[in-house]
């Protein structure tokens, strides 16, 4: 049975508590993380090259020109896509981007908001507050070439997540393509939560195939925090076009406020590693081999499907592993057909190191 919208974020809801307060469990499913390259990663960052006086002023992310000409020219090298610096839009953290986006949509003529399963919670909530419809057009995974699409023909915006981070997967490429005709042929939107982009296990090509949709009606959340696992620093940003940053900008304006000179000092020695020719190479090699090692200690007895991204697969686990453990089952994810599967976190600080 498709479990609804509301019974997720009441599932979540619990979580969020349970998480908090449960001091004993191991939260097999959660978002923290620990790897050795942290301190490469952040190198450089323990102080502030600052005057104290320019602490005194308020500071936003989405003026600092360094970080946005840093974030286009890596797009450029990566995805061979040129996005101007008023085609990109940095905040704290992806989630003020999601209510940004939001927030937006009736400026932009859109009533409704299409979906594919599983998307981030945040957006039932989101869009359960501000009363706009979510439409749900397909029950399968778009890792799945075959998985069929019901989208609207008229003017409509679809949410999708690439990769799909509860199982590691990505989009296939022949839904991307399917997806931008729809663009093409009605005019719609789409927004991709993009936050476990660039860390794909094939290192053949770092690029994303979300670039190749229509860039004039397409929004992508990127989050290099994700990209190499350093939580504590609050920086994404989202792919826009130009023509409506105004409208994003000003909504994640009203509520983040100021996103602080210490988060800019973060974010610009993240894109510098995100930049360089290592990139996170050793982070991603990590997590497979963190996920080889669950496999052939027999943690991880199952996979729903063959990771290729991220951190996270959708496994079964093994019962000893299980105990005292809090984990997060298909119902959190609006998903069916994976009894015994969680969602797990192969960088999750309380797996046994070898």
């Amino acid at each position: 049975m498709i479990i609804p919208p509301a019974q997720i974020l009441g599932l979540h809801r619990g979580l969020d508590s349970t998480s908090r307060t449960n001091r004993t469990g191991r939260f097999l499913s959660g978002w923290q993380t620990t790897h050795p390259f942290s301190g490469r990663y952040l190198d450089g960052t323990q102080s502030l090259p600052r005057e104290l006086s320019t602490l005194e002023n308020y500071s936003f992310l989405s003026d600092s020109a360094a970080l946005t000409d840093s974030i286009t020219a890596f797009h450029t090298g990566t995805d061979g896509v040129a996005y101007p610096g008023d085609g990109v839009y940095v905040s704290s953290g992806s989630s003020p981007l999601l209510l940004g986006f939001f927030l937006a949509l009736r400026e932009m003529g859109v009533e409704e908001v299409c979906y594919v399963p599983p998307v981030y919670y945040t957006c039932y909530y989101f869009c359960g507050a501000l009363g706009i419809p979510m439409h749900r057009v397909g029950d399968g995974l778009l890792h799945d070439e075959n998985t069929e699409l019901e989208l609207p023909e008229r003017r409509s915006a679809l949410i999708l997540c690439d990769p799909i981070w509860v199982f590691g997967t990505t989009v296939h490429p022949r839904q991307i393509e399917r997806i931008a005709e729809w663009q093409r042929r009605t005019g719609s939107f789409v927004l991709v939560d993009g936050t476990f982009q660039y860390a794909r296990w094939d290192r053949s090509s770092r690029a994303e195939p979300t670039a190749r949709l229509e860039q004039d009606l397409t929004f992508r959340i990127v989050c290099p925090t994700k990209s190499l696992a350093v939580h504590g620093t609050r920086f994404a940003y989202l792919l826009l076009p130009p023509e409506f940053r105004e409208s994003i900008r000003y909504a994640c304006a009203n509520s983040t406020g100021a996103t602080g000179a210490a988060n800019e000092h973060f974010a610009l020695r993240i894109m510098e590693v995100m930049r360089s020719e290592e990139s996170n190479d050793a982070l991603v090699e990590h997590i497979q081999r963190e996920r080889e090692r669950l496999l052939a200690t027999g943690v991880i007895r199952s996979e729903a499907a063959l990771p290729e991204a991220g951190y996270y697969t959708f496994a079964v686990l093994d019962q000893a592993a299980l105990k005292d453990a809090i984990v997060m089952d298909q119902r959190f994810f609006g998903i069916e057909g994976f009894a015994d599967h969680v969602r797990v976190n192969l960088l999750h600080p309380g797996w046994t190191q070898p």
